[in-house]
């Protein structure tokens, strides 16, 4: 339960591959891995121009595998995402580059401001958490310790679905504005850790 009495919505299996995963992405970002230094994974996301643009439909990861588009978004939060942007007859339109990682300085940096994950209630601690871009790369979001929040991947997947809530930085800190059927005066929350 979170500090409001809510129950987690996830089902016993759902919690047991979020954990799994955390473990695993625990593992590849520790700093102590004798080979990727807490690097993150480079894919190439190959998405149509107007899936990126609407968020739906799907996007192929390394030409392989696919993904929805709210997914791709995600991952892109914090990963070497290089996207691939095709036109109507799939052809090339813009092939980018991996700028949008945060760097191991910002990554402190968010480690010391929001000791965990940002969101009220959580207790994941910074180890468990991904950078979350506030307004994603996708719509000309900085990576900037002024647009970026450590969330851990179950609050990561709720900010990127649709349950509407929104992230904004005030005076420094994260602040998560509920959706209005969990509170009509849409009363800004901090994770008051």
């Amino acid at each position: 339960m979170d500090e409001d009495g809510n129950r987690d919505p996830r089902t016993p299996g759902e919690r047991h591959g979020d954990a799994l995963f955390d473990a695993i992405h625990y593992a590849m970002t520790n700093d102590k891995a004798p080979t990727l230094s807490g690097d993150r994974t480079t894919v190439v996301v190959t998405i149509p121009l107007e899936t990126l643009t609407s968020g739906l439909g799907a996007a192929c990861v390394d030409g392989v595998a696919q993904i929805t588009a709210r997914h791709a978004r995600m991952l892109a939060c914090d990963a070497k995402i290089i996207p691939a942007i095709l036109g109507t007859d799939s052809e090339p339109l813009d092939i980018g580059r991996a700028t949008r990682s945060v760097t191991p300085a910002q990554r402190r940096a968010l480690n010391l401001r929001d000791h965990g994950c940002a969101f009220p209630g959580c207790r994941r601690r910074p180890k468990h958490c991904e950078a979350h871009h506030i307004l994603p790369w996708g719509q000309l979001g900085d990576t900037d310790l002024n647009n970026l929040c450590l969330l851990c991947r179950y609050h990561h997947m709720v900010i990127h679905g649709q349950s509407g809530w929104k992230v904004q930085i005030t005076s420094g800190r994260p602040e998560f504005i509920p959706p209005q059927y969990l509170d009509p005066l849409q009363t800004p929350r901090h994770n008051h850790r």
